[in-house]
């Protein structure tokens, strides 16, 4: 099938997928706990935690029920459990961290919920600003939640199928691409941003540096419902490509090509918006910056097709 992913294509998503992090780190935890605690000797957790991105008013939010799953070997409640995991949740000593303000809580008695902080999605949403040829660092620490690591994307397949450019069944995603790209070319030659060079959206994007995600107080300035899910979707598109879930890279590209396209419907980045409200139009051509990369990533990834960046 030509939208399987690859071992090595699900391999590089798990490095920068926010949920393998977060399982990484709630597996630490559970060392941490049980090292504390005169509990049996239990299997490491670190393949068996599995977390799942659960709906919320805003922000991004994973949950797990990983407490039921250890209470039927022990001799504990699952409330006793979950509270166990909770108290071993310690953010870095240091308060500026970016995930210091990402918090662990126990809701409806036993599960396990970890609203990501403002100031690690601003981290994570920045590294989609480098190039497209960025390599990750050879040995990743996921387990610290330190900066999370870049993605570096796959380059085009020998076997991308270029004898019709547009592809019939994958016009949708690659006309969202394009659109995508055109969004930073004009956003360029106004002086909204800028690449390391001139129209080249492939590079990295050097102006501003960082982008203004973040307002004043810490708080994400792309608040607004359909920016929002244009978030929720990259973060779940790679999510799932790092653990091969949620269907086909086919799914996953039209669901994000139709959030780009009810995001450009709705949230205006030129006219008034860029002149009395510059850096949320900052902010909002770098949610279009990662969508543009995750689209071509699964494009020229699994899908082996092109990502063009006009029509």
């Amino acid at each position: 099938m030509p939208d399987e992913l690859s071992q090595e294509q699900t391999g590089w998503a798990s490095v920068w997928s926010l949920r393998s992090h977060l399982e990484v780190a709630l597996a630490t935890c559970w060392r941490g706990a049980i090292a504390r605690h005169p509990l049996p000797d239990l299997p490491d957790l670190q393949n068996q935690i599995r977390l799942r991105r659960v709906d919320a008013p805003t922000g991004v939010v994973y949950s797990s029920a990983i407490a039921p799953r250890l209470a039927a070997s022990l001799d504990m409640t699952t409330e006793e459990i979950a509270t166990l995991l909770a108290h071993s949740w310690q953010p870095p000593a240091e308060p500026q961290a970016d995930w210091a303000d990402s918090l662990l809580t126990v809701t409806q008695r036993h599960l396990i919920q970890i609203r990501l902080g403002d100031r690690l999605l601003a981290a994570w949403l920045q590294q989609f600003a480098k190039s497209a040829s960025a390599r990750a660092p050879d040995s990743p620490t996921p387990a610290t939640l330190s900066v999370p690591i870049s993605p570096p994307l796959i380059q085009p397949s020998r076997s991308l199928r270029q004898n019709e450019y547009f592809q019939n069944e994958y016009f949708e995603m690659q006309a969202a691409h394009a659109r995508c790209c055109a969004l930073l070319t004009l956003a360029e030659r106004l002086g909204l941003i800028r690449f390391e060079a001139p129209v080249m959206i492939d590079g990295a994007l050097v102006w501003p540096a960082p982008l203004p995600w973040l307002e004043a107080d810490g708080t994400l300035r792309t608040q607004q419902p359909t920016e929002l899910r244009l978030l929720l979707q990259v973060v779940d598109s790679v999510d799932a490509l790092a653990q091969a879930q949620n269907g086909s890279a086919i799914a996953l590209a039209l669901s994000l090509s139709r959030c780009v396209y009810d995001f450009d419907a709705s949230c205006r980045i030129f006219g008034d918006v860029a002149v009395n409200q510059l850096e949320l139009a900052q902010a909002r051509l770098g949610l279009v910056r990662a969508a543009q990369q995750t689209l071509r990533w699964l494009l020229e990834g699994p899908l082996r097709v092109a990502a063009p960046c006009s029509l």
